[in-house]
């Protein structure tokens, strides 16, 4: 039985999902940008804030927050990924399903994971060793944090308001001496806590 996914007013929500048996949901820069582009149209059409997000080849996070009574999360997170899927499987002349189930939705209620979680999301790609720094990656909100670019996606004051300036959230993103249990967000499997 699917666990009641918590989409209230003003609650937090770390959503991810990967490709199935792992395999690249993401081949090549078109690929990213139709998505970046139905992220914007359906987030939108939602009303939900992006906090943060990042793209990998065969995953992706978001981190995002409900600002309506009705759950819109789980509307804008299957709009995208069926669009998604539809685009792919007809650019790359395949069929069936894309990703490994449903996206997981972890409600984050604890400030503490607030700032690890994006932590977490926006040095994925560090961690897998595409890149260095995490602004040097084109398919995640580190930009919009660390380069001033915004792209209409995140929503970066809901972080930012916690610090007294940008440069502080900067370098905690990018301090490697920062420890957390990143299993917490690792897990893909809802039945953990």
């Amino acid at each position: 039985m699917e666990k009641e996914k918590l989409y209230y007013k003003n609650t937090y929500h770390h959503l991810y999902n990967r490709g199935v048996n792992g395999q690249n949901i993401f081949s090549d820069e078109e690929d990213y940008n139709y998505f970046l582009r139905r992220t914007k149209k359906f987030k939108e059409k939602y009303l939900i804030k992006i906090i943060c997000y990042c793209l990998m080849p065969n995953h992706l996070h978001f981190f995002v927050k409900q600002t309506e009574d009705y759950p819109t999360i789980g509307k804008f997170i299957s709009d995208l990924t069926n669009a998604h899927t539809k685009f792919f499987n007809k650019k790359y002349n395949r069929i069936g399903v894309m990703y490994q189930g449903p996206t997981k939705s972890k409600f984050i209620s604890s400030e503490e994971y607030f700032l690890w979680l994006c932590k977490y999301i926006l040095n994925n790609p560090v961690r897998a060793k595409l890149v260095e720094n995490p602004e040097k990656w084109n398919y995640s909100s580190a930009r919009d944090y660390f380069e001033n670019k915004d792209n209409g996606i995140c929503d970066t004051e809901e972080i930012l308001n916690r610090f007294k300036y940008t440069k502080d959230f900067q370098d905690f993103i990018k301090d490697k001496n920062n420890k957390f249990d990143y299993d917490y967000f690792r897990r893909w499997n809802d039945d953990e806590d």
